[in-house]
């Protein structure tokens, strides 16, 4: 009885597609404490990427987070990821995390997020998620906030890319400033494959049992 229960429940876990969702995302968390994985953009002048610590999003453990600070007028600063060749379909289901906490805005600042289905050149397909944002605005509350959501990839899909940008308006003053943290696109497996490979791991189990 105990065997069919420990059985039962894992095939439940496994069934469960979060038990083989893998993130695409390289030094998702910034744990690393440097930008490796990531392209910086439009840095110069009165804009900076830089990692901090100790500070932390609530998605994961860790202790560094990395820190947008566009002060330049009329300008994009952005913190970019592709992931690899290969590594999405089309029709794919994908879900997307990632936790914001704002610094200051002003005169027209704003953050928004980018996520690109792009094909095997690295050409843009399109944005299935349309254009996050903008993102906290207002007046920093100084609290980390998740922002979560899914899509299914385009045809011809054969990448992703996500870009956080913060943008500063015309105005003179305009300022942006904003803290990414523990950033995530899962691939969510097709029900098909996932019971296949709990049914797989299952045999694995009760033959150990047997023998």
């Amino acid at each position: 009885m105990k065997i069919t229960t420990k059985i039962i429940a894992l095939a439940g876990f496994l069934i469960s597609n979060s038990a083989f969702s893998v993130n695409l995302i390289s030094n998702p968390g910034f744990e690393t404490g440097d930008l490796t994985g990531w392209l910086a953009l439009g840095v110069g002048g009165s804009a900076s990427i830089t990692v901090q610590t100790p500070d932390e999003g609530p998605s994961a453990p860790g202790s560094f987070n990395v820190y947008q600070n566009n002060g330049n007028v009329a300008a994009n600063l952005a913190l970019q990821q592709t992931t690899p060749n290969g590594s999405v379909g089309a029709g794919v289901l994908v879900t997307y995390s990632f936790d914001l906490k704002s610094g200051n805005n002003a005169n027209g600042g704003v953050e928004f997020v980018h996520i690109f289905d792009e094909n095997a050149s690295g050409g843009v397909i399109g944005q299935p998620t349309g254009l996050l944002g903008p993102f906290l605005v207002g007046t920093p509350d100084g609290n980390w906030h998740t922002f979560t959501g899914s899509f299914t990839t385009l045809t011809g899909t054969d990448h992703l890319a996500i870009e956080f940008d913060a943008t500063t308006g015309a105005a003179s003053g305009s300022l942006e400033q904003m803290h990414i943290d523990n950033v995530a696109l899962n691939v969510v497996p097709e029900p098909a494959s996932v019971t296949l490979a709990a049914m797989g791991l299952l045999t694995l189990l009760a033959g150990r049992r047997i023998r």
